[in-house]
Formats: C-alpha cells, structure tokens, sequence
C-alpha cells in the first residue's frame, strides 16, 4: 500500500506482533510501577492498546497512518485494564512520544519469558482479548470481530485506591513533574512559627537531568510535610537537589522540596535545582544547573556521574527513614541533549583533544532497582551505558575505576 488510508475496523494485530509483545512485556502491564499480570492462569486481564488510535476520535489518533501501521507492533502496547483508562482518559500527559517510552523502558527492564509461556499466554491473549483504545469501536478475537465501547466503571476509583502505590507522570518531557507553567510549589519557610511569603516557585527552562526513586512495595498511606521534612533535614540532609547552593525548601498539596537559589534574600521565583519528595513516598529530583555550567553543549561525563552516584544514596536513605524498606526503583535521565558532546577524560597519563561523540538522542534513560547495600555506581551502570551508546561510544575501562571512587 502506498497511499496513507484510514481504515475504521482493521483486521487486528497478527498473531506474530502479539506474540512479539507479550515476550517482551515480562507479562506484567506497561505502566511504571504497575505489577498487574497480563494473563494469569487462563484468566487474560491485560489489554492490547493503541499508541496511536485505531479509530478516528480516539485517544492521539493519526489520519496519516496505514491500517497496517495502526496494527504494527511499535504501536501497540499491553497494560492492564485499569491502566488503559489512565493513559487514555489523559492524552496531555500521555503523548505519543512519553507512550513509546514508557513501552521501551519497561521492555528494558523485563522478566524473559519462555518460549512456551510465550505461545501458550499471547495464543489466550489472541483468542479471549479484544484490542482497544478507550472510548473508540472496534476490536479483535480470533475468529470475529468485535464491535463495542470500553467504558469505565464505578470500580475503577476504588481499584485505584486499592492498588496503592502510584507513580507521578512526567510533565512537559521525562525529567519535569510539572507542566511549565505551573509551580513546584510554594516558599516554605522551616522555622518554627516563621511567616512565608506567597511566592510560587518554578523550575529554569533548558536541557535537563533527573533521577528518581520509587518504593516497590504497594503503598496505600501519604505522610505529611512535617514527617517528610524531619527525615529531609535528618543527618546528612537527604532532603537536597543535586546542585546544592543557598537552600531553601518548598511546599505544595502533593509534597515538599528543597530546591537551589543563587541569593537566599531576593527570594528567588526561578530554581534551576530541585529535589521532590512527594507525600506519597516518591523522590523526584531535577537540574537544569549543572549540564550548562561550562557554558557549552558538553556533557560532562564524570561530573554527571559523581552526582547521580552521591544523591542516589541520600535519596535511599531518605525514603528509609520514612519506613519505606528497600529494594527500590529508580529513574535516571537526560532530556534535551541531542547534538550535545559528550566529553570523557583521557585515561590516566595520557593527553585527549577529542571534542567528544555527538550524542543523536533527545533523551537518554534507564531504570533499574537499589537495595542500599550496592555501590550506587554499579547500581546505575545501565543508564553510564546507555548515554555512551546513545552518544556511539562504549564506556572505557578506565571511566569505570573513576566512578567507583566517587563517593557513595
């Protein structure tokens, strides 16, 4: 085919795409965070979801797609019911884009399955599940085509707060939990009995950096400013961005934070540093400070690295002090780098005048999981890897004995 056609009720994904889907899903739906199998037993309780929409009006519908692009496996993606309804019941903070990436992280970090789990769990997918995108017709069995509407039911809010533990989406990009014209919070002024002015907070603009811990336990309680600043500014003060300088700390509905400013006494309304712990037990810290602090698009590789390895200990001592037990998860990421260099040290007596690789992603990201007993530098090995592949590099051997000294 060679014309863009719109079809409303294609035949559905081949056997081989979803077969294809479900090896590299683990078997576990899609959504950060989310341990919801897709087929259990005989039961199927996963959904095979547009990215794109199947049908005209749906959820980040594309009327230049091909039907067969429509049914192809980079637009396809498996979640569990309840998770369907989120992504698509939001299609601001569910773009196309953040959709791709939520799919190849969690494909990174999955489970292998066997082949014959394979055959035998994406043949009842196939057989019992119809595919969807929420609020739109059409779908699939093996031997009919379905035609009916998805609708949410009253048990949805209460699976929710049943579910416990949900994990904050990305705003504006993956590094940002708020959209840019809104405020991380609001001054908080930690004194006893102190009066705080009303001035609203926001994060600097630009290329950024971030690195984020989530408890794996499902967790159903929040914990209060109070509770969340006396572990913030226990010993070692956990609670801290990754460039500390004249801190000052911020409070909103959803948590407090301690974020940078360059004159504690102007009362800055900018910050291009901030650390989030989020009442739920979430820590999401992001800077726009130090990937421009030579002034150039360079990426400083060891500086990036010692400051992922020193916070990622604080942060997992942080959420221990609230109760939350290891091991947990973690996010760590650059966004808006594309074109930028990234620039490494030559090995010991030796004398480098490489301008460095030219890194040909936006983003780069990876996940993985901490217990606090690990060195933190082996702990976020994957995402050292992934920004010198992303920049078509290898790590050398020797950046690896660097790392390994910063402090963890």
């Amino acid at each position: 085919m060679t014309e863009k056609t719109k079809v409303s009720n294609p035949a559905g994904p081949s056997a081989a795409t979803i077969k294809r889907l479900f090896a590299r899903s683990g078997n576990r739906c899609a959504f950060l965070k989310c341990r919801s199998p897709l087929v259990d037993g005989k039961k199927v309780i996963g959904k095979i979801c547009h990215i794109k929409a199947q049908n005209e009006g749906g959820p980040r519908y594309d009327p230049n797609q091909t039907a067969e692009e429509r049914q192809s496996y980079e637009n396809l993606i498996l979640m569990c019911g309840r998770h369907h309804d989120v992504i698509d019941d939001d299609e601001d903070a569910y773009t196309v884009e953040h959709l791709h990436r939520l799919k190849a992280m969690h494909e990174q970090t999955a489970t292998e399955l066997s082949e014959d789990q394979v055959e035998r769990d994406a043949s009842l997918l196939l057989l019992d599940q119809s595919v969807l995108s929420t609020n739109q017709s059409g779908g699939i069995t093996a031997h009919t085509i379905n035609i009916h509407n998805y609708q949410p039911s009253d048990a949805k809010a209460s699976d929710q707060q049943s579910a416990g533990f949900i994990a904050v989406q990305p705003k504006d990009g993956d590094a940002r939990f708020r959209a840019p014209d809104q405020p991380l919070g609001m001054f908080f002024n930690t004194l006893p009995f102190a009066e705080s002015p009303d001035i609203e907070i926001f994060l600097a603009e630009g290329a950024a950096m971030w690195l984020r811990l989530l408890p794996r336990e499902d967790i159903a309680r929040e914990w209060s400013h109070d509770e969340l600043l006396t572990c913030g500014r226990g010993p070692g003060v956990t609670l801290q961005p990754m460039f500390w300088n004249n801190l000052q700390y911020l409070r909103a509905e959803d948590g407090i934070g301690a974020y940078a400013t360059v004159d504690n006494l102007r009362r800055e309304t900018k910050t291009e540093s901030v650390m989030f712990a989020f009442s739920t037990g979430e820590i999401w810290s992001v800077d726009t400070a130090l990937l421009k602090i030579t002034g150039q698009k360079h990426l400083q590789f060891l500086n990036i690295a010692r400051t992922f390895v020193q916070r990622l200990r604080g942060y997992g001592e942080f959420l221990q002090c609230l109760g939350i037990q290891p091991p947990f998860n973690w996010i760590a990421g650059l966004d808006g780098v594309k074109g930028w260099r990234l620039k490494v040290p030559p090995p010991p007596n030796h004398v480098s005048t490489s301008p460095g690789e030219t890194c040909l992603s936006s983003v780069v990201v990876a996940t993985g999981s901490y217990d606090l007993k690990q060195h933190a530098a082996i702990v976020l090995r994957p995402f050292f890897n992934q920004l010198f592949r992303k920049c078509g590099m290898m790590m050398p051997q020797h950046i690896e004995e660097v790392i390994r000294t910063a402090r963890n």
